[in-house]
Protein backbone atom coordinates (compact mmCIF):
# COMPACT_ATOMS: atom_id res chain seq x y z
CA UNK A 1 0.00 0.00 0.00
CA UNK A 2 2.81 2.38 0.67
CA UNK A 3 4.50 3.47 -2.37
CA UNK A 4 8.42 1.73 -2.33
CA UNK A 5 10.61 4.94 -1.67
CA UNK A 6 8.87 7.04 0.03
CA UNK A 7 10.31 6.13 3.86
CA UNK A 8 13.37 8.29 3.54
CA UNK A 9 11.11 11.46 2.55
CA UNK A 10 8.83 10.17 5.11
CA UNK A 11 11.67 10.15 8.32
CA UNK A 12 12.72 13.88 6.64
CA UNK A 13 9.66 15.00 7.07
CA UNK A 14 9.15 13.94 10.45
CA UNK A 15 12.15 15.21 11.47
CA UNK A 16 11.91 18.42 10.01
CA UNK A 17 8.86 18.73 13.06
CA UNK A 18 11.34 18.02 15.56
CA UNK A 19 14.60 15.65 16.31
CA UNK A 20 13.53 11.85 16.77
CA UNK A 21 15.72 8.72 17.47
CA UNK A 22 14.96 5.32 15.48
CA UNK A 23 12.29 3.69 17.75
CA UNK A 24 10.41 7.12 17.79
CA UNK A 25 10.40 6.91 14.31
CA UNK A 26 9.12 3.67 13.96
CA UNK A 27 6.36 4.34 16.40
CA UNK A 28 5.13 8.05 15.18
CA UNK A 29 4.72 6.52 11.37
CA UNK A 30 2.63 3.50 13.16
CA UNK A 31 0.47 6.35 14.96
CA UNK A 32 -0.05 8.27 12.00
CA UNK A 33 -1.09 5.65 9.54
CA UNK A 34 -3.04 4.14 12.31
CA UNK A 35 -1.31 1.02 12.24
CA UNK A 36 -1.96 0.55 8.10
CA UNK A 37 2.56 1.08 8.19
CA UNK A 38 4.75 -0.41 10.65
CA UNK A 39 8.60 0.20 9.02
CA UNK A 40 10.76 -2.05 11.83
CA UNK A 41 14.19 -1.80 12.72
CA UNK A 42 15.63 -3.69 9.37
CA UNK A 43 14.43 -0.85 7.06
CA UNK A 44 14.05 2.30 9.60
CA UNK A 45 18.01 2.00 10.97
CA UNK A 46 19.50 1.74 7.30
CA UNK A 47 17.19 4.38 6.11
CA UNK A 48 18.86 6.55 9.23
CA UNK A 49 22.29 5.72 8.00
CA UNK A 50 21.96 6.51 4.51
CA UNK A 51 19.86 9.82 5.44
CA UNK A 52 23.26 10.61 7.89
CA UNK A 53 25.75 9.23 5.21
CA UNK A 54 24.05 11.96 2.71
CA UNK A 55 24.26 14.87 5.12
CA UNK A 56 20.41 14.75 4.72
CA UNK A 57 20.06 14.70 8.64
CA UNK A 58 22.62 14.42 11.85
CA UNK A 59 22.99 13.08 14.96
CA UNK A 60 22.09 15.34 17.80
CA UNK A 61 22.69 13.77 21.03
CA UNK A 62 23.06 10.13 22.33
CA UNK A 63 21.01 9.95 25.29
CA UNK A 64 20.72 6.83 27.61
CA UNK A 65 17.74 5.47 28.33
CA UNK A 66 17.82 1.97 30.55
CA UNK A 67 20.58 0.45 29.40
CA UNK A 68 20.35 1.58 25.71
CA UNK A 69 21.54 4.50 24.66
CA UNK A 70 19.38 6.03 22.13
CA UNK A 71 20.89 8.90 19.29
CA UNK A 72 18.36 11.44 18.14
CA UNK A 73 18.64 12.49 14.90
CA UNK A 74 18.01 16.52 13.53
CA UNK A 75 17.09 17.38 9.80
CA UNK A 76 20.19 19.81 8.27
CA UNK A 77 19.68 22.48 5.28
CA UNK A 78 20.12 20.07 2.71
CA UNK A 79 17.52 17.39 4.16
CA UNK A 80 15.05 20.43 4.34
CA UNK A 81 15.49 21.14 1.04
CA UNK A 82 15.29 17.59 -0.72
CA UNK A 83 11.49 17.75 0.81
CA UNK A 84 10.52 20.85 -0.64
CA UNK A 85 8.81 18.56 -3.17
CA UNK A 86 7.05 16.55 -0.74
CA UNK A 87 3.65 18.48 -1.00
CA UNK A 88 4.12 17.83 -4.17
CA UNK A 89 4.66 14.08 -4.33
CA UNK A 90 1.79 13.82 -1.75
CA UNK A 91 -0.87 15.63 -3.88
CA UNK A 92 0.29 13.26 -6.75
CA UNK A 93 0.11 10.38 -4.67
CA UNK A 94 -3.63 10.95 -3.08
CA UNK A 95 -4.56 12.10 -7.03
CA UNK A 96 -3.69 8.87 -8.19
CA UNK A 97 -5.07 6.52 -4.87
CA UNK A 98 -8.62 8.51 -6.13
CA UNK A 99 -8.16 7.51 -9.93
CA UNK A 100 -7.70 4.29 -8.29
CA UNK A 101 -10.70 4.42 -5.80
CA UNK A 102 -12.98 4.93 -9.59
CA UNK A 103 -12.01 1.13 -10.40
CA UNK A 104 -14.17 0.12 -7.67
CA UNK A 105 -17.33 2.08 -8.66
Amino acid sequence: MIPQGMLKPYILFLLSKRPMHGFEIMEEISNRSHGLWKPGPAAVYPSLAWLSKNSYIRPVSLGSKGEKARRQYKITSGGSEAIVGYKEFEEEWFGGMRRLKDLFD
